[in-house]
């Protein structure tokens, strides 16, 4: 996706908010991006609070740094590293040091999630939080009537994913990775993702932005793409649910005496 994308958050802020994330607190998130999620739980912690954000690439976090300064957020600390890896980027951070650990949507992405949150217990306070929030493609579309433009467009999607090595049903597994990880786990929020509802891109859009890595994949050519935005667009009708996904939000604890 390019630019400084600007979408409605506020799912996920509840639902951090709900896991019980306050102010004050110190977060460490895992997989920033361009920014989002860490403009939400700099929001959330406000000035007394903190957050250090992790992020692989430079130009994600090039664009992370440009959108928090443009919304003046100065309580962030950003990290160039390989979350896959082992935890050298926080040698320098005091144990026991983080209130939280979150993220959305990159636990997906990780070979061995269960081994990268282990690898932080150290850094996390006891009975410290921890959040994510994933999705699970697996399980839809959900919809009355045939949506066949909407519907390939999630094929597509899953095509693109499955080539990306990301685990589709990670919403599904949160629990099971948080027990492997050595945290205990709380408890677990699902909510249906409906397309054109505020927080999602419509799918004709988010084909669009993704065009690159569809084409790159050998999935569709950009004329497959633009033809199959036209067919969703025309099969748009705010009387018609189509449910492109499922979030899950999960939270574990450390435990007291890890």
């Amino acid at each position: 996706m390019d630019g400084l994308m600007k979408r409605n958050n506020r799912p996920t802020e509840l639902l951090f908010r709900k896991a019980g994330i306050s102010e004050g607190m110190s977060v460490l998130e895992l997989g920033s991006g361009p920014g989002e999620v860490t403009e939400v739980l700099a929001g959330i912690v406000g000035r007394t609070g903190r957050v250090v954000a992790v992020d692989r690439s430079e130009k994600m976090l090039a664009m992370a740094k440009e959108r928090l300064q443009g919304a003046g957020v100065e309580n962030v600390r950003f990290v160039c590293a390989d979350l896959n890896g082992t935890a050298d980027y926080l040698k320098d951070v005091e144990l026991a040091s983080f209130d939280v650990v979150a993220g959305r949507r990159v636990l997906m992405y990780l070979a061995k999630p269960e081994a990268v949150i282990e690898g932080l217990l150290p850094w996390i306070r006891p009975g410290g939080l921890v959040v994510f929030e994933e999705m699970d493609s697996t399980m839809c579309p959900g919809l009355v009537g045939s949506m066949p433009g909407h519907e390939q467009a999630l094929v597509w999607l899953g095509q693109m994913l499955d080539g990306e090595g990301a685990q589709r049903a990670m919403g599904l597994l949160l629990p099971a990775v948080f027990a492997k990880a050595g945290l205990h786990f709380e408890r677990i929020w699902a909510e249906a993702v409906i397309e054109g509802q505020g927080d999602q891109f419509p799918l004709g859009q988010m084909l669009g932005l993704l065009t690159p890595r569809l084409e790159s994949t050998g999935i569709a050519t950009a004329p497959e793409i633009e033809a199959l935005i036209a067919q969703i667009n025309a099969e748009r009708d705010p009387s018609r649910v189509f449910v492109s996904a499922m979030r899950f939000c999960a939270l574990g604890t450390k435990p007291q005496d890890a």
